[in-house]
């Protein structure tokens, strides 16, 4: 059985690998070697902060699954005065390791340290595969009409965003 622990600034390779397996498990066709090297910086300053966590579960000492969350801050809303919500993403296992539970204690981790902070709301993006493990927590699709606007170069949609 693997070891859950909190990720630090020295798992950011690592924690971009299973990133870009999550990325192209959902459609993503090319990972560029910029997208790898600006990863692993943002995971790096990310994890310095007190808004940022990601935990991972280990085996022979190597990350084989992870997800991060972090706090946002928003105004708040007549049903709900406190705007901080957490947010969710970056859920991902190596295939070999899936269906060992580990995205659940990676996930019950992530929701454990929301609690902790008081969040009173958690947003996730789910796929179809994960979202079974969401709604055993549960977590429901809201619905509404998510929009984005993008800068110019950048694709919108991209899968895992």
């Amino acid at each position: 059985m693997g070891t859950l622990r909190r990720a630090t600034p020295a798992d950011a390779e690592a924690l971009t690998r299973l990133r870009g397996l999550m990325h192209q498990a959902m459609g993503t066709a090319e990972l560029t070697e910029g997208w790898r090297e600006a990863c692993v910086l943002a995971f790096r300053r990310r994890l310095l902060a007190d808004d940022f966590v990601a935990y991972g579960v280990e085996e022979d000492g190597r990350l084989v699954s992870c997800g991060v969350g972090w706090l946002e801050e928003h105004l708040p809303s007549p049903g709900q005065y406190d705007g901080r919500r957490g947010h969710i993403a970056s859920m991902s296992t190596e295939p070999e390791w899936m269906r060992h539970g580990y995205a659940r204690e990676v996930f019950g981790a992530l929701l454990g340290w929301f609690a902790e902070q008081g969040v009173p709301r958690v947003d996730l993006r789910a796929t179809d595969a994960g979202r079974p493990l969401y709604e055993e927590f549960g977590f429901r699709v809201l619905g509404g009409a998510t929009m984005a606007w993008t800068a110019p170069g950048i694709t919108p949609g991209m899968p895992g965003r």
